[in-house]
């Protein structure tokens, strides 16, 4: 029953403020009733209505809503390459640490036949290291390009 009346109530509300003429009077006044017998209602049908706003501001605001998902988008692609690039400089300090480790034991080698094949294992230690290394490094440099390429469309 209460939101029978409220409705009511507000509808009510609602026809009056749209039947409602605004007249100006002589000295700057706006008021809902005539200051005198030469006053009259002002024609306000040209302000347009919050509804008709509605649809320029969802216009701007769909329009905005694309710039910022745009830039969220850019913002997580920009991280995930630098994220990329960080892995990428890991990767190669990684190998040159074990290259360099590798060469060190081939150091103590001695000039022999059994000093030989170490030094040769040693050396495919190092083969097999470089790959691996250049592998992912190509990897992720195939991963920064994609991102790089979604990026720019």
């Amino acid at each position: 029953m209460d939101g029978k009346c409220v409705l009511l109530l507000a509808l009510s509300i609602a026809a009056f403020s749209t039947d409602a003429a605004v007249y100006k009077c002589a000295d700057g006044v706006y008021q809902a009733e005539p200051c005198d017998d030469e006053s009259e209602p002002l024609d306000l049908s040209n302000v347009g209505s919050s509804v008709a706003n509605t649809t320029a501001l969802s216009d701007s605001s769909s329009a905005q809503k694309e710039q910022i998902s745009t830039y969220v988008r850019n913002k997580k692609i920009a991280r995930q390459i630098a994220e990329l690039e960080r892995d990428r400089k890991q990767v190669i300090k990684s190998r040159d640490k074990e290259l360099a480790h590798l060469r060190e034991r081939g150091q103590w080698a001695n000039n022999n036949l059994a000093g030989a094949t170490w030094q040769q294992s040693l050396a495919q230690e190092m083969t097999a290291v470089t790959q691996q290394a250049d592998t992912q490094v190509t990897s992720i440099d195939r991963q920064i390009s994609s991102l790089r390429y979604e990026m720019k469309q």
